[in-house]
């Protein structure tokens, strides 16, 4: 990667951008005041610079946190007006990833925020299909520009609705601005109460396997309802199983930076991840299905209205395999931290996204066949073609595998639930207001991936173990072009 000079057009264009979107109001954005409050005195003061970064075709997260983290270092070198140091900004413009890498821009900031902002400062991405939502309206992808680029700036009062949630960032936020909080000054109602649940978070012990664990908060969470041992047991499992929806989704989002770096490898090792993770959560209807009838209803009423359908992480895992409406988001409204994140999902390509994706770049797939609408058969095709063509010691053929182990491994999550429930409860409704069983039933008969699935429907029988006939070469076997090589090639 190296710098190069910004064109004409490009500036123009990030102009335009910065004049006619981020300084004006915009009736998406659930409150007053321009999209962005910096960036109108900041262009006032002349304290915006822009900068364009060449880099190559292939670069990945690496090489673009490696570049991000140097700019974030030399940020304060260039020179600005007197007094006006706290309006400085560096855009940078990202010139030569192809776009289905512009991606990779989302986590690279997720990976360079805590040290920028531990130096008081915010680093942003941008691009077109860039997923972030507003803060006060999470339906609306408020950081969506017309070319890919990252921003970085100072650490600014308003900055409380980005740090709230993480305790070292807080802390950070603390230090430069609590003394606005604590002195009495006036403060928006939103922004206080934001200031006065972050001061909520624990505290270090100074045990360092306690603090890295945050064991004094997880066992402080152990608050169920009644006395029943039955109700422990039950809640428990559902936090445990939060924590590892958790560690699933990770697994997923990290496969997807491997599909969109062109690494099936890489892929492939966290699908085999976050597959081992579902088994793990499946392990879970095994323990709760010991609970009889009998002791369910003990502690039933202790529930209330409270139902997995609220598990907000379950359903941004759904989001990320592709396999739920955006009618369900709507369920999160107005709940602080919770709305953003699942807006967030579902705004973002999900892993199955990534993967058609794939095959388009491949030539499996056309673009046709993928917009507006999805071509089903175009779609199921392209599945089956790889598994005509490909011998069983193929990494595509291995990574469409890794595919179907998670949506096997996800399937048999929900009709293991569909089991427990039924053994339970019988056909009782569910405490979130559903028909129990039966919606459970609707549910669990819905795959992820479900062309990969119906693809099979389309396979004969052929050679298990060499080369398909259609990649042999008439001079004889070993001398074709397989997919992986043409693959390696591109």
């Amino acid at each position: 990667m190296q710098i190069g000079e910004v064109t004409a057009e490009d500036q123009r264009s990030v102009e335009r951008w910065m004049s006619e979107y981020l300084t004006r109001e915009n009736r998406d954005l659930g409150r007053g005041g321009a999209v962005c409050p910096f960036v109108g005195p900041a262009r006032e003061a002349g304290a915006i610079r822009t900068e364009t970064l060449l880099a190559e075709p292939a670069d990945g997260v690496e090489e673009l946190v490696t570049y991000l983290r140097d700019r974030i270092r030399r940020f304060g070198d260039r020179p600005v007006p007197e007094g006006k140091e706290p309006l400085t900004a560096l855009v940078i413009l990202m010139q030569g990833l192809p776009r289905h890498r512009w991606r990779l821009l989302d986590t690279a900031q997720r990976r360079l925020k805590r040290e920028t902002v531990e130096q008081g400062l915010m680093v942003g991405q941008f691009h077109p299909d860039c997923p972030e939502p507003a803060y006060w309206n999470p339906s609306f992808a408020v950081s969506r520009s017309p070319l890919p680029l990252v921003a970085i700036r100072h650490m600014a009062f308003h900055d409380i609705l980005f740090l709230h949630a993480d305790p070292v960032l807080f802390a950070e936020y603390q230090r430069r601005f609590g003394n606005r909080y604590e002195s009495g000054k006036k403060v928006s109602r939103e922004f206080r109460e934001l200031y006065t649940r972050a001061l909520r978070l624990p505290a270090p012990t100074g045990n360092s396997y306690i603090d890295y664990q945050s064991i004094t908060l997880l066992h402080a969470l152990h608050q169920p309802r009644t006395v029943h041992q039955a109700e422990s047991s039950f809640y428990l499992a559902g936090q445990a199983k939060e924590i590892l929806f958790s560690l699933v989704l990770g697994e997923v989002r990290a496969a997807q930076e491997g599909i969109v770096s062109d690494d099936l490898g890489r892929s492939s090792w966290h699908l085999r991840r976050a597959t081992a993770g579902l088994r793990l959560l499946s392990e879970f209807w095994d323990l709760l299905s010991t609970l009889s009838p009998a002791e369910f209803h003990s502690f039933r009423n202790a529930l209330g209205s409270a139902s997995g359908l609220g598990s907000y992480k379950y359903r941004v895992l759904e989001f990320a395999l592709g396999v739920a409406s955006s009618s369900i988001a709507a369920a999160y409204e107005g709940v602080p931290g919770v709305e953003t994140e699942v807006y967030r999902a579902m705004h973002d390509a999900s892993l199955y996204d990534d993967a058609l994706d794939l095959l388009v770049r491949l030539r499996l797939l056309s673009a046709r066949d993928m917009w507006p609408d999805r071509d089903l058969p175009a779609v199921r095709e392209a599945w089956a073609s790889i598994y005509r063509e490909e011998t069983i010691s193929s990494g595509l053929l291995g990574w469409a595998e890794s595919l179907m182990d998670l949506a096997q491994a996800f399937g048999r999550w929900r009709w293991l639930h569909l089991l427990t429930v039924e053994r339970i409860i019988g056909y009782k409704p569910g405490t979130g207001g559903t028909t129990g069983v039966e919606w459970l039933r609707h549910v669990a008969s819905q795959h992820a991936f479900p062309e990969l699935w119906e693809a099979r429907s389309l396979l004969e029988g052929g050679d298990a173990g060499g080369c398909p006939s259609s990649l042999r070469s008439p001079q004889g076997p070993g001398t074709g072009t397989s997919r992986d090589q043409e693959w390696e090639q591109t």
